[in-house]
């Protein structure tokens, strides 16, 4: 059943990304190798952090985004730059997201006391994937716990589903749906792997449908998925199956929801928080 309404969300400028391990990454996954990074702000020592919490102030961001690459055990390494969240959320008081990976309860516990908002999580639905195409060493029971934990720790939890990830093929994507819905939590992203080989979209559409019908939480397709005209018929299939948001909507989109009778909400934020009405 599609809602009535869609949320059309922008992050940039109102998002800063900030990469608190530089360029490095122990993963060096085969769809990234560090281009992601590339582009975010840089804060390798927690005085970097501090001093990019200010400048997105000034800016005018009101999300810092916390990020970076992962270590082999499928962690964000967050624990040298704690103290520096607490500081720069105290200076600033902007809302804080972290990808931070398979954290374990403590680190969480420490990451929300400091002042995180919300934990975003990608869930992985295959071992294999998990070995041999990311080249970790942590195993799906990781992810139970960690959205577990999560759970109860941040006032939002918004896992993403990567679809394709594993050369395109669609192999661990409806178990790592049916652990999201497990977990229950206030907002899920939808991402469509545009590197390498990418998945077929009949078989997206599949995933996506698969989704809206498991998760009761705010769905939304995020900001990778394809490009071109593939791209423009991923937003058509999530505004058709009742998707709460998509993230940096084509014009095309924006002109299908309103044929359509949608109501359009623009939001300047990450496309996991739903606006305050």
């Amino acid at each position: 059943m599609r809602s009535e309404r869609i949320c059309f969300y922008r992050p940039s400028p109102a998002v800063v990304p900030v990469s608190i391990t530089g360029m490095r990454c122990e993963l060096d996954c085969p769809h990234c190798r560090g281009k992601y990074l590339s582009g975010m702000a840089k804060a390798s020592m927690p005085t970097d952090l501090i001093r990019t919490f200010i400048a997105a102030k000034k800016g005018g961001a009101k999300r810092l985004l916390i990020t970076g690459g992962f270590a082999k055990s499928g962690k964000l390494p967050v624990g040298n730059m704690i103290s520096a969240i607490e500081e720069g959320k105290r200076r600033t008081g902007i809302k804080v997201s972290m990808h931070g990976g398979l954290l374990d309860k403590d680190t969480m516990d420490r990451v929300a006391k400091a002042g995180v908002d919300t934990l975003l999580l990608d869930v992985i639905g295959s071992e294999q994937a998990v070995t041999c195409y990311l080249g970790g060493g942590w195993s799906l029971r990781g992810y139970v716990d960690a959205l577990s934990n999560a759970k109860s720790i941040f006032p939002l939890l918004a896992p993403h589903v990567l679809i394709g990830i594993e050369q395109g093929k669609i192999i661990g994507e409806y178990r790592a749906i049916d652990m999201i819905a497990e977990a229950k939590p206030g907002a899920c992203a939808i991402l469509v792997m545009t590197d390498g080989e990418t998945p077929d979209p009949e078989e997206v559409q599949k995933v996506m449908e698969y989704a809206r019908e498991g998760l009761k939480s705010h769905l939304s397709l995020g900001c990778m998925r394809g490009r071109g005209k593939t791209r423009n018929i991923y937003e058509r299939m999530a505004l058709d199956l009742g998707f709460d948001g998509i993230a940096n909507p084509s014009q095309e989109a924006v002109e299908y929801a309103k044929s359509s009778g949608l109501e359009a909400m623009c939001v300047e934020d990450c496309c996991v928080h739903m606006p305050v009405i």
